[in-house]
């Protein structure tokens, strides 16, 4: 009896030994198949995680290849470009002898920088230029060219059957002797239209900016060339002399200086031009009729022709003193320089002062002047009719003068 009884004790036992080995043997397997599944389910997001840096890797290589095929478009088109601008000088390839630029007479610091800077263009280019001026240059010019190192160049007195550019002006009373029998190529230039004419195809480049070194600086960035130290320091200085220190500049003119300044490593460019304005102000050594002529144009309309000429003072009484001196040559002026009428415009340009001083040849002169500013009052002193602010012969005074004569041709 206690033997069976003991048998069905282990039975049970055995059983529940059993049902608890099943259960743990589930359970095991339960538990190595959550752990396997969690594995299987790290590696995926292992394997998410590798196709997601793959497609962030395709896009960034995507889009450096789009970065890429921009740049090279970009670089692609400004070839193209230059290729284009360029494309305007093939025919020079076909004259003969050398070229010469050079800008209108009594030349100036813009008409100068102009020709040597545009000169030194077509020599990269591979073309034979030769730049020239057409007399002596001013001590402000002078002052330019020795601070960049450059020289002057030399002095054309005849261009018959020569290649010509024409720098900064296009009227044949302002340029070479023997114009007109010369083989014109190009004008370059920032005033109104001229009487220079050709049956010749030519670059025509006019602009309504501050100075003609501005359109040179334009050139070279289209035809893709760059400009050295020497060459910047010229063409700097030819800005700040046609546009007062900036005072008459374009947003062009201003973006030229920006870029010309860092070239020519002029830190302080106030200092240069006021170096500048003392030499445009020192005609030391000169002559009355040498300070007259050393910045001076002629011009016509309407059939009668007239010259101004500018002489910079840094004050009034200054300024007074030359007007006084310059009133005595003006007929003399006229006279040699072939013109029915004079000007001197003695100009005070400098700070916040902008003042002129304006001497007339004779009471013909004087009431053209008057006509020409209507709405103007200047004082006059007897000698010069002073106007407070001045003006720009090129800006003002010149369309002025030339309106009034064209309205009353002949009188």
């Amino acid at each position: 009896m206690d033997f069976k009884k003991y048998l069905w004790v282990i039975i049970v036992l055995l059983a529940c030994a059993g049902i608890g080995l099943g259960f743990y043997n589930l359970g095991k397997q339960s538990a190595e198949q959550s752990a396997e599944q969690k594995i299987l389910d790290a590696e995926q997001k292992v394997l998410d995680a590798e196709q997601k840096i793959q497609e962030a890797n395709q896009k960034a290589l995507d889009a450096d290849k789009k970065a890429l095929d921009a740049e090279q478009k970009s670089l692609d088109e400004k070839e193209f470009n230059i290729m284009l601008n360029r494309s305007e000088l093939e025919n020079l390839q076909l004259v003969d002898g050398p070229i010469y630029v050079f800008g209108h007479k009594s030349p100036d610091s813009d008409t100068v920088g102009s020709s040597i800077v545009y000169a030194d263009l077509l020599n990269q280019l591979g073309y034979d230029a030769k730049a020239a001026v057409l007399g002596k240059v001013n001590t402000e010019t002078a002052f330019i060219l020795k601070t960049a190192g450059v020289e002057v160049p030399e002095i054309l007195e005849d261009a018959a059957g020569k290649n010509v550019v024409l720098m900064d002006h296009s009227d044949y009373l302002q340029s070479a002797d023997g114009l007109k029998d010369a083989n014109i190529i190009s004008i370059i230039d920032h005033h109104g239209d001229g009487s220079v004419v050709t049956g010749n195809q030519l670059i025509y480049d006019a602009r309504p900016i501050g100075g003609t070194a501005t359109i040179v600086w334009i050139r070279a960035r289209n035809y893709g060339l760059e400009i050295n130290k020497q060459m910047a320091t010229v063409l700097l200085g030819a800005i700040l002399s046609d546009t007062s220190n900036l005072k008459s500049a374009t947003s062009a003119d201003r973006a030229a200086f920006e870029e010309l300044e860092k070239i020519a490593e002029i830190s302080d460019t106030q200092a240069f031009y006021q170096e500048m304005f003392k030499a445009s102000i020192s005609y030391e050594g000169m002559t009355d009729m040498e300070i007259l002529e050393s910045d001076i144009k002629n011009y016509e309309s309407g059939g009668r022709s007239y010259t101004i000429g500018c002489i910079n003072a840094y004050d009034e009484t200054t300024a007074s003193d030359l007007a006084e001196r310059m009133k005595v040559l003006m007929q003399d002026l006229v006279t040699s320089r072939g013109v029915e009428m004079g000007y001197a415009q003695i100009s005070i340009y400098h700070d916040d002062i902008s003042i002129n001083y304006i001497v007339p040849s004779d009471e013909t002169a004087a009431e053209v002047l008057k006509a020409a500013f209507p709405d103007r009052v200047p004082e006059f002193d007897g000698t010069s009719y002073i106007f407070n602010p001045g003006m720009s012969r090129k800006q003002t005074l010149v369309p002025a003068l030339t309106d009034v004569l064209a309205a009353h041709p002949g009188e």
